[in-house]
């Protein structure tokens, strides 16, 4: 709904067009680090195998959540989501990663992953925050907050 150059929820429709823009590019590179994680917790091999595995597992059932919790933000800010696995490969700056089975090769993937999701979250932030956009802020701040937490604990797994 369009009322007054507002969206449903009262937000200044071009001030949230480039919010919408960059959920789709934050959405986009959750659906492949997913992917990402899934085929590490298939693939990991060796003595870290018992305590990657689960963690692998952890990280992407936290990823499903926030992939859909971002869909349905761009939904709520009235634009549509990608929903093709091509779109989100041509928009994500998060690569494609498979085969990998060394658990050091997988933890610095998760890591540089995260840290190039929180770059963009906070990029999200700035852009919330000019829109006077609440919603978007808490999810791009929560997020944030979660994966620094995973940055730092895997960065001290793999230290040498």
């Amino acid at each position: 709904m369009n009322v007054n150059g507002k969206n449903s929820v009262g937000l200044d429709l071009a001030a949230t067009g480039l919010v919408i823009e960059k959920l789709g590019e934050v959405l986009a590179g959750y659906q492949v680090f997913y992917t990402n994680l899934r085929g590490l917790h298939w693939n990991i091999q060796g003595d870290k195998f018992f305590e990657l595995h689960p963690i692998y597992e952890e990280y992407y059932g936290e990823m499903a959540d926030r992939i859909d919790e971002t869909a349905e933000r761009i939904v709520i800010l009235g634009g549509v989501p990608a929903n093709s696995f091509s779109d989100y490969l041509k928009i994500s700056r998060v690569k494609e990663v498979s085969g990998v089975s060394c658990w050091k090769t997988g933890s610095n993937n998760v890591i540089e992953t995260l840290q190039l999701l929180i770059g963009l979250l906070r990029e999200l932030r700035e852009l919330a925050v000019k829109a006077g956009d609440q919603g978007t802020l808490s999810l791009a701040t929560h997020a944030i907050k979660s994966f620094e937490k995973k940055v730092w604990m895997l960065s001290a797994y793999v230290k040498d």
